[in-house]
């Protein structure tokens, strides 16, 4: 899991205050407050630890959220919705709705199941950047390669960078994986789609392609036949900073990491 230490002392007061200052007016008299009501969502306050851009508000439909730019969303929309709906037209809460399963690497073959490629994307602009000029990329060094990052992230890229370059010094057959990477920061939109790829916040990087699979490519087309030859140490450097794997997807795309540290902390899963 991710380390709590990112989490700011400041905001952290302020969300423990939350509770008291977002409930709305109860006239004591007529009615009571369910208790759970007066804070919002476990997964929303969650978020808004990792999201400093979230702020909980009470909304006519119930809990929603703002952001710097005015904006309001509920948190939960209360539509019930396919998994291709919810890729395209997702609430915050549809973004936590697939638990991802971190451990020894196994199969996907349960159909759909994509924990992390629903994303929220006036959350990642207003986290990152809406324009491509807005998106704040500093250059790093993975391993010897000058690579671009948004600048909010590129800690935690230096951090995995670190613990591969100890894995490698340890066993160098992973070398060949973490050699002329895919990319991180490119503005684009996903393949096939109007979605906008998490490259373009440079939240995201690709591992050698020559070594990766990815559902897209696979002939035929159909069915989804999920293939990996990532090793698991790899994969657990990664996700250890925060980071989720596109090999835990079903539609599998296992060159691919993206700081998601919310769907790697137990506190950000909806209830159900």
């Amino acid at each position: 899991m991710p380390s709590p230490r990112l989490l700011p002392h400041a905001f952290a007061a302020w969300l423990l205050s939350l509770p008291v200052h977002a409930a709305e007016p109860v006239d004591a008299g007529t009615r009571t407050e369910p208790r759970e009501a007066a804070a919002p969502p476990a997964a929303l306050a969650c978020l808004a630890r990792w999201y400093p851009v979230v702020t909980p508000v009470r909304l006519d439909s119930g809990w929603g959220f703002s952001l710097p730019d005015g904006r309001s969303f509920p948190f939960d929309d209360g539509q019930t919705k396919s998994f291709a709906r919810r890729l395209e037209a997702p609430d915050l809460e549809d973004t936590l709705s697939i638990p991802y399963r971190q451990g020894p690497i196994t199969p996907v073959t349960r159909e759909d199941e994509d924990p992390g490629r629903i994303r929220f994307e006036p959350l990642f602009e207003a986290t990152y950047g809406a324009t491509r000029e807005q998106v704040d990329v500093v250059p790093i060094d993975f391993l010897g390669q000058p690579l671009k990052v948004n600048r909010k992230v590129a800690p935690a890229f230096e951090r995995v960078s670190a613990r591969l370059a100890s894995l490698v010094a340890r066993d160098a057959s992973l070398k060949p994986y973490l050699q002329g990477v895919g990319g991180t920061f490119v503005w684009r939109n996903i393949a096939n789609t109007n979605r906008r790829s998490a490259h373009s916040y440079g939240v995201s990087i690709d591992l050698n392609v020559a070594r990766s699979h990815y559902w897209e490519w696979q002939k035929p087309r159909k069915p989804v036949r999920w293939r990996n030859a990532i090793p698991q140490a790899l994969v657990d450097a990664f996700e250890a900073e925060g980071f989720i794997w596109g090999g835990r997807w079903f539609h599998y795309d296992t060159m691919h990491f993206e700081y998601r540290p919310e769907l790697l902390d137990a506190a950000c899963a909806p209830a159900r």
